[in-house]
């Protein structure tokens, strides 16, 4: 797995905020200026879950952009300048 990513896939709902914490916590350590959170689509908890911590926490991010322009709504993407 990629330092700059976190794949949530698969995350039961109560684990999803530690997942989240210990990532900022190793991306914020290795100096990174930007990041992504996959949440997937699925039914749409653990985005919810990831949204509300991230903006809770001041950080800014935005949907990944597809290479045809549209937004890629299951990624997250950082700005952790």
């Amino acid at each position: 797995m990629a330092k700059d990513l976190l794949d949530l896939h698969g995350y039961k709902a109560e684990a999803v905020e530690e997942a989240v914490d210990k990532f900022l916590v190793q991306v914020s350590k290795a100096n990174l200026k930007r990041a992504r959170i996959m949440t997937g689509k699925g039914t749409g908890t653990v985005k919810a879950i990831v949204i509300k911590y991230l903006k809770l926490g001041g950080y800014h991010w935005a949907y990944e952009k597809q290479s045809n322009g549209k937004s890629n709504e299951g990624c997250l993407v950082l700005f952790l300048d």
